[in-house]
């Protein structure tokens, strides 16, 4: 049996068929960003106060303000009720006769609110009136697409194993383009939020999707960079959001048609973008899988024989696909045991940290410094040496201590921004935290997937993407502890960023360590006791049938049929000693 990435030395490891393809698949994966953020823009909000006559504009400070609007003074600053008016008639025109005397009654606000539109000219929350007892509605706009991530990945991750990649590609990118343009034609508050809701879970398992084809397609050596390339670019689009929101002055409609019409830019990319070779040969579509790699070699100037897959075709017929029974396992594999519990649990908690503070900093830029976009624009521009910073330094730091480090960093400068009274400073140590909390989704990606053992490496994985997921969802209603103390929502997540580091030295360090395959292993991995020779399959971990063993006999005393790679198409392999 071949190897796939024996069979891409022959075709070209990355040659200019998969340099085309790996570009436009990034290109689609960036603009994931736009959906993913855009509710910083679309669901923004400003200063408001109740209205009390129709076309009544914002003022800072005014007769008519004076006479309707309660206040307070705290430490000699004037601070407006948002929620309620005095009840008096001013229909009849200002006089101090109507506002004073007057009593202290006050009323709901009856007729609407009155917004300042400086940074914003309209958002979602200013045409719905999503403020006082409908905030949480604000807040659910911008949850709605993290909880859509979820169920999206969930659903379209089975979809691409079953179907193939590409279905996933083109179907998604479609779907996005299309929902996209179309929410920013809704009418109703419902209609929006059911669009964001698709806007969550199309594009981020497309993103996804696209990442896991293009791993597929290119040699081992190329395969990191071609999986760093997209998260790094993305940053270049989280700028371009906000210079395209600040064109527009935060009118979200136009904000979101002009996202929606970006996206649609790549469109012509289905018609190019192929099936994954690899994903064809492990579900045994041979003639596919050929005709794939004859478009490889012809653009890559190489060679394939027609015979490529003669052997496999005829173990396919011989064993007809049900050579291995595999063990299935679960994230009750992990649960049972002490030692894995406890990592899982500390890896869980950092995803949920990160996802948390990312987007709890993400999408409340207006909430840090005067200008949302100037300080949304910085917010990306931090992550580009973030995580080139986070790539150079895997290269010759552990895990253990660069995770642990960022962690702690990031939650302390963002505690720490909370307490200058000064806006540049305030905004420096925001945009600090959150350069380092975009390094440490760097890192905890990479460390989760060293840190599980391969047979519950995707179970572990799909957990803590499960974990952030969490976290993006609960990030915006965090901000409504603010109503209590202004502070309050970063000083807990930065607290909760502390926490995940201090736990992060639980975990084992997996620099220039073989990883674990077993859960026997994954529980001695990191321990003194951790033995090299651990690094094949147990022979309790594959059930070797029948079949099996008349396939090995047979191929004894045929040497034209190979037998030598595992798992893949329903063989076995004999571990070398």
């Amino acid at each position: 049996m071949k190897e796939f990435q024996d069979i891409l030395q022959t075709v070209g490891n990355f040659g200019r068929y998969q340099k085309l393809q790996c570009s436009l698949l990034i290109m689609i994966c960036t603009l994931t960003i736009f959906h993913q953020l855009g509710n910083t823009f679309y669901s923004a909000s400003g200063d408001h106060y109740c209205k009390v006559y129709k076309n009544q504009t914002f003022t800072k400070d005014s007769l008519i303000k004076n006479c309707t609007v309660p206040y307070i003074t705290i430490d000699n600053e004037v601070v407006w009720n948002t929620c309620t008016r005095y009840n008096v008639n001013i229909s009849k025109g200002l006089s101090t006769g109507v506002c004073f005397p007057r009593s202290n009654e006050t009323i709901n606000c009856d007729d609407g609110w009155v917004y300042d539109k400086t940074w914003y000219e309209n958002t979602v929350v200013f045409e719905y009136d999503l403020v006082c007892e409908k905030d949480w509605m604000k807040q659910l706009s911008k949850s709605i697409v993290p909880f859509g991530n979820v169920i999206g990945v969930v659903v379209f991750g089975q979809i691409s194993d079953i179907f193939g990649r590409r279905v996933v590609v083109v179907c998604n990118l479609l779907l996005t383009v299309v929902v996209s343009i179309a929410t920013a034609f809704s009418v109703t508050y419902a209609g929006f939020i059911i669009g964001q809701f698709l806007l969550g879970v199309f594009p981020m398992p497309l993103c996804i999707t696209c990442i896991v084809l293009m791993s597929e397609m290119v040699g081992d050596e190329y395969r990191r960079m071609c999986t760093l390339a997209p998260p790094i670019l993305c940053c270049f689009m989280y700028i371009l959001l906000g210079v395209v929101a600040w064109l527009f002055n935060g009118e979200w409609r136009y904000t979101q048609l002009t996202v929606g019409l970006i996206s649609a830019v790549v469109l012509p990319a289905i018609f190019v973008i192929t099936e994954s070779p690899m994903w064809l040969m492990q579900n045994h579509m041979y003639d596919k899988c050929l005709k794939v790699l004859k478009r490889f070699a012809k653009v890559n100037n190489t060679f394939v024989s027609d015979d490529l897959f003669k052997e496999e075709k005829f173990l396919k017929l011989t064993a007809e696909g049900k050579n291995q029974k595999e063990r299935k396992y679960t994230v009750v594999d992990i649960l049972k045991s002490s030692t894995l519990r406890i990592r899982t649990f500390v890896m869980c908690f950092n995803w949920f940290s990160a996802g948390f503070i990312y987007y709890g900093i993400s999408l409340n830029t207006d909430l840090i410094g005067d200008n949302p976009y100037t300080t949304f624009i910085l917010a990306g521009l931090v992550e580009i040496p973030a995580r080139l910073l986070a790539l150079w330094m895997l290269r010759h730091f552990g895990r253990r201590p660069l995770t642990c480090g960022c962690q702690i960093l990031g939650g302390v400068t963002l505690i720490l921004s909370t307490i200058s009274g000064n806006p540049a400073i305030s905004v420096t140590l925001a945009m600090l935290s959150k350069f380092f909390i975009s390094a440490s989704f760097a890192l905890i990606y990479l460390y989760g997937v060293e840190v599980y053992p391969t047979v519950v490496r995707n179970v572990g994985m799909g957990v803590s993407s499960m974990s952030s997921g969490l976290g993006n969802i609960l990030s915006p209603f965090s901000i409504l502890l603010a109503d209590y103390w202004t502070p309050l929502p970063f000083v807990i997540m930065g607290c909760i960023s502390v926490v995940a580091g201090l736990l992060v030295p639980i975990l084992p360090e997996t620099r220039n360590r073989k990883l674990p395959g077993t859960i026997k292993e994954g529980e001695v991995f990191g321990k003194t006791n951790y033995s090299q020779r651990h690094t094949y399959q147990h022979q309790s971990d594959i059930i070797p049938s029948e079949e099996n063993e008349a396939l090995l006999t047979e191929s004894r005393q045929n040497p034209k049929i190979n037998i030598k790679n595992q798992n893949t198409f329903g063989s076995v392999e004999t571990p070398k000693r």
